[in-house]
Formats: structure tokens, C-alpha cells, sequence
């Protein structure tokens, strides 16, 4: 029996919205490829012996357009396409990230991704199966275990070949660093000087700053008195915000997502923190019941998240807001709008009704849509039209779960860039 062609696997599987799951060396599901050695893909024929690819398995497109055996790796053209809607400089920092494996040059990056997405034949980069000479680096979950007589993927790999840089790549980066412009604010002012050099505010905090915060604890625990209600005069002449503005200052800067308040929408208010804060997804009523058994028989129309993701300065935290219809986005105040960053929809045109703007195509041109089915459901011809993403939800294999939520959370990023 011939192997899995991974090119085909990968357009197979992006044409049907299937999930594709990158995996580590100890069959954990991963969303580093850095850290991923497989390629998970659904086998319609058995879909509980997922096909697994080595990441650096070579396809058959080409990388270079004067050669017919320097190819793209699976793990290249996949980044490629996960990373589709990122910038230039997100991908290029995402490829380097990639290690050793490299990624597919900007040059062919438009290319590969409408070749992928079914919009051209590939512009003569595809070579022939039986022109290409691909390594098998495939196996079945069954397969495996037969072989090795252990659960898990194979632990033959294909020797991975010799990161050779783009020329065309290497000349472009140069002209786009080049044609930098580093834009400045007061947070990056004050972290450096001119010449580079890091500034140090350790004296600061330790002489104006801890006065500061002295005098800060003590107008607040005076109570009722009146100083407390006034700002602090510290050192230098500084002052200080009063609690109350602090907090209405920082509440007012947090995004809004709002979600439809259908019953039959597999996200509610029920499920949705723990699908967006732990990559979970349990269905709407058996989240209502768990609730039901803690006595809390009524959901909230207003429920804060926690979104945490790794950035160049380490851990981010960044709070979101979830409502479920226009009075709840009322309590945010008359610009609540302004702060709303998409809308997850059912496809039910009734739910814009009381919205700022009631006409789906027009809603959908100032914030980002999306739309929750499951994975083996047609697409509903009704949101065809809305500019919106479709997310799929696999109804059984819940370590999917992750990719998609990452799916959402990169969409919802490159939407607010631009």
C-alpha cells in the first residue's frame, strides 16, 4: 500500500475545513511547531486512526522555480497557511521562530496560499507524483502500532535536509528593514535613551515613587474624611488619581465581544469563558446544568474573560467582556460600540435588530464577524454574503478544541490591525 501524498492530505483537509493537529514526539497535541514533530490529519476512511505526517516530510511544491527536487516541507506550507492573514514582519518573525525548518520565502507566500486555498493550479511549482520523489514520514495510528508493537506515532523519521536561505528572501528583508520607521511612545521614551541605553528608575521608585504610594495607603484607609477624596500631593509637585478614577479609567479600555442569545447557539453565555479561557468546548446544556446544581439557574448577561498568550516581553494578560445583546452593552455607556470588537452570530438575522448597525453586510464591515457550526455541518448559505469567519467545532475529539480557540484569537488580531 503507497503512502499518504502529504500535499494532498494538506488540500484535502483545508478544502473540507477538517482539523489538522500538530503533535509532539509523545503524540501530545502542541500549537508550537517548534515543539510539534507530527502532522495530525482526519482519515475519513478511519476516523479514529488520525494519518501522521514527520512535519519535515517534503511535498511536491517546489521551492525554488529553477529546481524540481528542492521542495516545500508539510510543516512550511502548513505555516504558511495558518499564518495566512499575519503581516509581513508577524510571518517572518513566525518562520524564524520555526527553527531549522525554515518557511516558505515571501516571494512564494501569495502563491502558495492560493494554490492551497483551490484559486490556482500552483504556476507550474507542483511537480508530478511520479516525478517527485517524496519520503514516506507517513503513518496511520494503526499502522504504528503494528509496526512497533507501541501506541503512538513511528518513531522512523526522514533525515531532514539542510536549511538552505533564500537569496530572493535575504535581499527582501534587507530593503524592508531598510525602509523601517521605528515609531516611538512614551513607554518605549522612557524605557530607553537615544544612544540605546537602558534607563534605570530603580532611585525613582525607591524615593518618589514609595513616598507616593505611603501617602496613597493613608488617604485611603482615612475613611470618610475628606483628603481622601482629593489627590495626594507627593514629591516634585506629582499627584495622584483618586481609586475611583483609576478604576474607570482602566475599565474603559477593555475590548467587548458579543455573542448571540439564541438558545441553539453553540456558544452562550453558559460555555463561552471556559471554551475562550481554556480551549474547552462543553456544550451550552450541560454547562447549564453544572450550574443548575450550584444554584445558579440564571446566566449573566455580562461575564469578564481573561485572555493570556506569550508575547516578546513575556506573559500577556489582556481582559475581554462577553455580552449576549444590546441591553447588556448598554451598561458599558454611549460609546460601548466604539469598544466592541466582533460579533459571533447564529446566521439569524433577528439578532442585529437592536443594533447600531442592523444590516448584516453593513454591521460586518466595522466589526469583525464570526460564525460557530460544527465541523461535519454544510455552511449556512445565509452568512455567505456577511463577511464573516466560519469557526468549526468538532462534536467528539475535544483536544481540537485549542486549535480552534488560536484560530480565533490570531482572526480576531489581524482584524484589529487593520
Amino acid at each position: 500500500m503507497s503512502s499518504p501524498d502529504p500535499l494532498e492530505l494538506l488540500l484535502k483537509s483545508i478544502a473540507a475545513s477538517e482539523p489538522i493537529v500538530l503533535l509532539t514526539a509523545a503524540s501530545e497535541p502542541t500549537q508550537s511547531l517548534p515543539s510539534a514533530t507530527y502532522i495530525s490529519f482526519l482519515d475519513p476512511s478511519a476516523p479514529d486512526s488520525p494519518i501522521l505526517i514527520a512535519k519535515d516530510a517534503p511535498t511536491r511544491y517546489t521551492s525554488r522555480s529553477d529546481s524540481r527536487t528542492d521542495l516545500y516541507t508539510v510543516g512550511q506550507l502548513w505555516l504558511a497557511w495558518t499564518e495566512r492573514e499575519t503581516g509581513v514582519r508577524e510571518y517572518l518573525m513566525k518562520g524564524q521562530e520555526a527553527g531549522g525548518g525554515g518557511y516558505v520565502g515571501i516571494a512564494d507566500r501569495r502563491a502558495v496560499i492560493d494554490y492551497l486555498e483551490g484559486k490556482s493550479e500552483g504556476g507550474g511549482r507542483v511537480v508530478s507524483k511520479r516525478e517527485a520523489n517524496v519520503s514516506d514520514g507517513l503513518t496511520g495510528a494503526a499502522a504504528a502500532t503494528a509496526e512497533s508493537g507501541e501506541a503512538g506515532p513511528s518513531k522512523t523519521q526522514p533525515a531532514k535536509r539542510k536549511y538552505e536561505v533564500d537569496v530572493e528572501d535575504r535581499e527582501f528583508c534587507k530593503k524592508l528593514r531598510a525602509q523601517e520607521i521605528e515609531l516611538r511612545d512614551r513607554n518605549s521614551i522612557l524605557r530607553s535613551s537615544n544612544g540605546g541605553k537602558i534607563n534605570d528608575f530603580t532611585p525613582f521608585l525607591k524615593t518618589v515613587m514609595s513616598e507616593k504610594i505611603r501617602a496613597l495607603r493613608q488617604s485611603m484607609s482615612s475613611g470618610g474624611d475628606r483628603s481622601a477624596q482629593q489627590p495626594v500631593q507627593v514629591a516634585y509637585g506629582m499627584s495622584s488619581w483618586t481609586p475611583r478614577l483609576r478604576i474607570d479609567k482602566a475599565k474603559s479600555s477593555h475590548p467587548i465581544i458579543v455573542i448571540s442569545s439564541s438558545p441553539t447557539a453553540l456558544i452562550t453565555m453558559w460555555n463561552v469563558r471556559k471554551f475562550l479561557e481554556q480551549g474547552v468546548f462543553e456544550p451550552s446544556e450541560t454547562a447549564r446544568q453544572a450550574e443548575a446544581e450550584k444554584k445558579n439557574f440564571k446566566a449573566e448577561d455580562m461575564i469578564p474573560i481573561i485572555r493570556k498568550r506569550t508575547g516578546p516581553s513575556g506573559d500577556i494578560s489582556q481582559k475581554y467582556y462577553i455580552v449576549d445583546g444590546v441591553e447588556a452593552l448598554q451598561k458599558f455607556g454611549q460609546d460601548a460600540w466604539d469598544r466592541v470588537v466582533c460579533v459571533v452570530t447564529t446566521g439569524q438575522a433577528w439578532q442585529f435588530k437592536m443594533y447600531k448597525w442592523q444590516d448584516p453586510k453593513t454591521l460586518f464591515r466595522h466589526v469583525k464577524g464570526f460564525y460557530f457550526q460544527w465541523n461535519n455541518e454544510q455552511s449556512n448559505p445565509a452568512v455567505k454574503d456577511w463577511n464573516i469567519t466560519e469557526m468549526r467545532i468538532d462534536r467528539l475529539k475535544r483536544h481540537t478544541d485549542r486549535q480552534v480557540v488560536a484560530d480565533f484569537w490570531r482572526t480576531l488580531d489581524g482584524a484589529k490591525r487593520r
